[in-house]
Parts: structure tokens; sequence; C-alpha cells
């Protein structure tokens, strides 16, 4: 039974299942939280209340313009520019409301934090990817070499991610898991699972009150993207996919510091930490995923590029002996000929003799 089972489970089914169990997680996370809430009241719901707010204005914002472009051809232009008044109003009015609102500075200031320090790391990461090691294994190069190097190299960067935090109202953040996630569905479990370790157990050394979650979190988020490396073809997930599952797995990585670390700590922590964390994780996943596109193009096309060298260097090569060949040809129809009018000018040079004599 469990074989059969097995054996219809594909590929992306298996990540659909994963997606399902992680957001059964985030779920449990917003539970623990409302029910922290209600029976403690020492969770700030106006915190929510504005992030909601926020989510919506993105929704609505978005909705509109990805069809802008839509009613630019289906109608003529002034209701086209009759849209970007109406997301021009709709952004005007969300600046308003958060100037207005005593929570206002609270909600924005974590999430530009964060993105100060997200952008350390993705720089540190752009340099990283400047490696042979790295080209290579975007290649497919699955080598003990590129595979050592991909260790040593994602390593570093999982560990500084630990260093490289912002307090967000006295609690340290960082983007570890997104570093070793992308380690994980970049080079799969031989280059995933022991970043994952080597990354968790120096967040565990390193000791305060979420050591516990943060470390078991890092170890988890190996495993799980070197199961998606693997179930996707050991290639990397296209960027909505990649987006969603950071943005089911820092749920998932908030549920095990309310588990993982003693109440309230663990509760006021996530509450405090997953919004500007999860955005950094999916803001960082898809900078990364559309970066990593780009890369494979300019790989793709320096390989074409080679190919067509190599391609045009043979035929240049065949040509060239062609081109010896009958050069050797010509010279030796040269001499024959040569020799022909010899043999002429000697036969003219007798039928004179012979006319001479007669």
């Amino acid at each position: 039974m469990f074989s059969n089972l097995k054996n219809k489970l594909t590929g992306d089914k298996k990540i659909l299942i994963l997606f399902s169990i992680m957001f059964i997680f985030n779920l449990a996370l917003f539970f623990n939280l409302f029910a922290y809430m209600v029976i403690i009241k020492n969770i700030n719901a106006s915190v929510l209340h504005d992030l909601v707010t926020v989510i919506s204005a993105i929704i609505i914002l978005g909705f509109i313009s990805t069809r802008l472009s839509k009613l630019k051809e289906l109608t003529d232009g002034s209701v086209y520019e009759i849209g970007y008044l109406i997301i021009m109003g709709l952004l005007s009015l969300t600046i308003s409301y958060f100037n207005k609102s005593a929570n206002g500075e609270s909600l924005w200031a974590p999430f530009l934090e964060m993105f100060r320090m997200l952008s350390v790391i993705l720089i540190i990461t752009y340099i990283a990817t400047k490696s042979k090691s790295f080209q290579a294994i975007v290649k497919g190069d699955t080598s003990r070499k590129t595979i050592i190097s991909q260790i040593i190299i994602c390593s570093i960067i999982g560990i500084l991610a630990s260093y490289f935090t912002m307090d967000i109202n006295g609690i340290p953040a960082n983007s570890r898991g997104l570093i070793v996630m992308i380690a994980s569905m970049l080079g799969g479990p031989y280059v995933g699972i022991p970043v994952g370790l080597i990354s968790g157990l120096w967040r565990y050394n390193m000791g305060r009150t979420t050591a516990l979650a943060c470390s078991v979190a890092t170890i988890l988020a190996s495993i799980v993207g070197s199961f998606v490396h693997i179930w996707n073809g050991r290639k990397f997930l296209r960027a909505y996919k990649a987006a969603l599952l950071m943005l089911l797995y820092s749920g998932f990585d908030m549920f095990l510091i309310t588990v993982l670390t003693p109440r309230p700590d663990g509760l006021l922590i996530a509450n405090t930490l997953y919004a500007p964390m999860t955005f950094s994780a999916v803001l960082g996943m898809l900078l990364f995923t559309m970066f990593l596109g780009e890369k494979k193009e300019e790989i793709l096309i320096s390989e074409e590029l080679k190919q067509t060298l190599d391609d045009n260097t043979d035929k240049i090569s065949v040509n060239t002996d062609i081109i010896d060949l009958n050069t050797d040809r010509i010279i030796e129809i040269s001499q024959e000929l040569k020799e022909y009018k010899n043999k002429v000018d000697k036969l003219e040079q007798e039928l004179s003799d012979i006319k001479n004599k007669l």
C-alpha cells in the first residue's frame, strides 16, 4: 500500500505536501499567539492590525498594477491614466495612515532594520557567487572539490549571518535560515546539511534564550531545502515557489521558538520577530532567485558562445586542411603543366629542325 502511494507521489506532490505541513505549523503559531493574547493580553494587537493593513494595501496595489498593461492594450489612454491615479491615491492614503498612526514608527523601523541587515548578507553572498565553485555547482557539477568549496563558503556566510543581526525591540534578528535554505536548494544534501549543522551548532554555542530553537530551526532548514532540491529534479525552485517556501518556513521557525523557548518569552519573541524576519527571508529569496536566473542565463550564453567558437574553430580547421590539400594539388598541377610545356617546347623545336631539313 505504502509502496504504491510512494510511486504515485511525484516531486511536485511531495513539495505540496511539505508546504501543507508547514502551513499547519503556521496556523499553530497564530493560534498560540492569539490564545496568549486573549488569556494574558501581553501581546500588542495593534501591530498585527497594522501588518494586516500593509498586506491589504500591497495586495490592492499589486492587483491593479498588474492589470495596467492589459488596460492599456484593451482601452484608450484615459482609463490607463485613471488606473495610475487610483494607485497613487491608495499609496497616499496608506502613507497618510501610517504617518498619523501611533504605531507607524514601531511598524516600519523593524522592516528597515532587517532590510539593511539583509543588504549586507546579500552583498557577501554576491561576492561568494563570483567563485568558480559557485559557477560550477550552477552548471550541475557535483565533484568533491566543488562540494567542499561550497560547504566552506556557505558555512562562513551562515556563521557571519549569526553575527550580522538587528535588534528589534531588544531582540536580535538575522537571516541565517535564508542562507542555509539557499545552500540546500542549490547544492542539495551534500552541501546543505553540512552547512546547516555547522551554522546551527555555531548558533547554539553562542547561547542566549533562543539558542536551542534557532539551532534546531537552522538544521531543519537544511533538511527541508535538501528534500526540495531532490524532489524538484535537483533544480532551484522558481521564484514564487521559493518565496512561498520561505514564507511558510519563517512561520515554522517562529513556531519552534514558541515551543522550544520558555513561556512567555518564546511567544513574545515570535510576535516581535515574525513579520520583519519573514519580510527579509521572502525578499532575500526573491532577490537571490532573480540573481540566480540572470547568472544561469549568463552561463548559458557563455556556453553557447564557447560552443559556437569551438564549432567555428573546427570549421576553420577543416577548411584550412581543405585549403592545404588544394594548395598541394595546385602545386602538383602547376608542376605537371610546366612539364607539359617543356615537352611542347621540345616538340616544337624538333618540328622546326625537321622543317629546316626539308
